[in-house]
């Protein structure tokens, strides 16, 4: 008898069989989870940026953030249920290994709005050569970076 059909990950093991629910869920929400040094001088960061704190508990946080959800969590090792990976904030500010990207509307505006807050940019929006968006890029005090981008109409529209 042939059990039914599993879809794979590359590096092996199934998601869910084509018998059961769907992974993911309707409804479910992809958020990042960065480590940072410094809670609470992170929280004041994304507060800035106008995420909302949803929980807070001594070395974790989820926020509100553009329509979506953001996780922020201390330095971590040693945690029963993933003993062989620790997580830690990023070693250099000049060494990115991913970065959160907010959707915005109009990227010159909201770059107005927050270099009038005080916020830091690396540079002002730009239309990357490949075209398709204008984009900007910040980080936040760990050196997390951080991408607005608005998504240009294309040739078609």
């Amino acid at each position: 008898m042939q059990g039914p059909a599993l879809r794979m990950f590359p590096y092996g093991g199934s998601i869910m069989s084509d018998e059961g629910p769907g992974f993911p869920e309707p409804g479910a929400v992809v958020a990042p989870l960065l480590v940072v040094a410094d809670l609470d001088r992170s929280l004041d960061f994304y507060r800035g940026l106008g995420a909302t704190v949803v929980v807070r508990w001594d070395e974790y946080a989820r926020l509100a953030l553009a329509g979506g959800a953001l996780h922020l969590a201390t330095p971590t090792s040693g945690v029963e249920d993933r003993l062989s990976v620790d997580l830690a904030p990023p070693a250099s500010i000049h060494l990115g290994t991913g970065e959160v990207v907010i959707d915005v509307a109009d990227c010159h505006a909201t770059y107005a709005a927050l270099a009038a807050r005080g916020v830091r940019f690396l540079a002002p929006p730009t239309e990357p050569s490949w075209g398709g968006e204008i984009r900007c890029f910040l980080q936040d005090p760990d050196g997390h970076l951080i991408e607005l981008s608005q998504v240009l109409p294309s040739e078609d529209d």
